[in-house]
């Protein structure tokens, strides 16, 4: 969707258009709903974050608030509302590393598997085995393909950092996938 068409569609929802918010409901769900699934692993507790994350959204349009970018606004909000859930459940994120700016690697392996059904469950497997800052920037990148650049808006990092994360998350995700 095209940058303005968002902003024409967020600032009908502001005034009160509920088929505006159903359209961005329908280009959203979807893909919020997979970025939850990743992390929570359950399907229904991931129904309903993703709609408490609309429900969410909505509020904050209604108090009148501008969003700069709306799609590194929702991924935050579904992010911290992950956040808030593990810590509720007394399980914390794990903490991040010290980083050094590395390049990624080719991506080409693990985006062919992605596409291909089988492949995925042994990613999705893989996935739940690594830790869940790797895993957070892998599933952001490659498989709601999202640029560096919103990632580290998402997750309140510099942009350096979060290639890290997705260099060493590959190669721990490799590593999971050949064993």
């Amino acid at each position: 969707m095209f940058k303005f068409q968002e902003k024409i569609l967020l600032h009908q929802i502001k005034n009160g258009n509920q088929q505006a918010f159903a359209h961005i409901y329908d280009l959203y769900q979807d893909k919020i709903y997979r970025f939850v699934y990743f992390r929570v692993s359950n399907e229904n507790l991931a129904q309903d974050l993703t709609s408490e994350i609309f429900i969410k959204v909505l509020d904050y349009l209604k108090n009148g608030k501008e969003i700069e970018n709306f799609q590194s606004f929702i991924y935050k909000i579904a992010r911290n509302l992950i956040i808030d859930f593990y810590r509720q459940a007394g399980q914390e994120e794990l903490p991040i590393d010290e980083f050094v700016e590395e390049n990624i690697p080719e991506e080409k392996d693990l985006i062919g598997a992605i596409n291909d059904k089988f492949e995925l469950e042994k990613i999705q497997e893989a996935l739940s085995q690594i830790p869940d800052q790797y895993r957070e920037v892998i599933i952001l990148r490659f498989i709601e393909d999202l640029s560096f650049k919103e990632i580290a808006k998402i997750m309140d990092l510099k942009e350096a950092h979060t290639r890290m994360l997705a260099h060493r998350g590959l190669k721990l995700l490799r590593q999971q996938i050949s064993k």
